[in-house]
């Protein structure tokens, strides 16, 4: 009797946590609608949920990043160039990234990758985005949720947001950049 007043107990409480932690949500943007103008210009990654710690290990030693994203003259790319600032040096290390979006499909494709997918979720008046990368294939795979903000800074909600997402997406390791260095510059 008891262990059945106990399953009944759990099975409540699980309810409860269900009804509270809604999963779903309805700020993704599909690829193909992306406005391409209002989400052109700078970005600063902020923080980063991943589906293991061994999954954020070369982002540990980032302290800042910024990003400049563009469309391209290709209406069908879009070029991201970013600025990472490492704890442990002076200058910045440059990177960049083509993505491809298209009407037929819901997530940005990385050029050279197409076995990575990126779909797109759009928060807080559009002063944050979020990026959810996910490779199931290859030498490589993983299931990242990344947060970029119009400023450095990260709000005590939109922490909250990304850290109710992870747990939705049950991803388990999470990462906020340290940003004890002024970020680098983007033109």
């Amino acid at each position: 009797m008891y262990q059945r007043i106990w399953s009944w107990m759990i099975y409540l409480f699980g309810l409860t946590m269900q009804a509270l932690w809604n999963c779903d949500y309805s700020d993704r943007v599909t690829a193909g609608s992306l406005n391409k103008t209002q989400y052109s210009g700078k970005w600063y990654f902020i923080m980063i949920a991943a589906d293991s710690e061994s999954s954020l290990l070369k982002f540990g030693a980032v302290d800042s990043a910024i990003f400049l994203l563009t469309p391209m003259q290709d209406k069908g790319k879009l070029l991201l160039r970013g600025e990472f600032r490492l704890s442990d040096a002076p200058n910045c290390l440059p990177r960049q990234w083509t993505y491809h979006i298209s009407n037929k499909t819901e997530e940005m494709i990385l050029e050279g990758r197409p076995e990575q997918k990126t779909e797109i979720f759009v928060k807080d008046g559009n002063d944050y985005i979020m990026l959810l990368e996910l490779q199931d294939e290859g030498m490589e795979t993983f299931k990242r949720l990344m947060l970029y903000g119009r400023s450095p800074s990260l709000t005590d909600e939109m922490r909250r947001e990304l850290e109710h997402r992870a747990y939705c997406l049950d991803l388990t390791a999470q990462l906020v950049l340290k940003q004890a260095l002024p970020p680098c510059e983007i033109y």
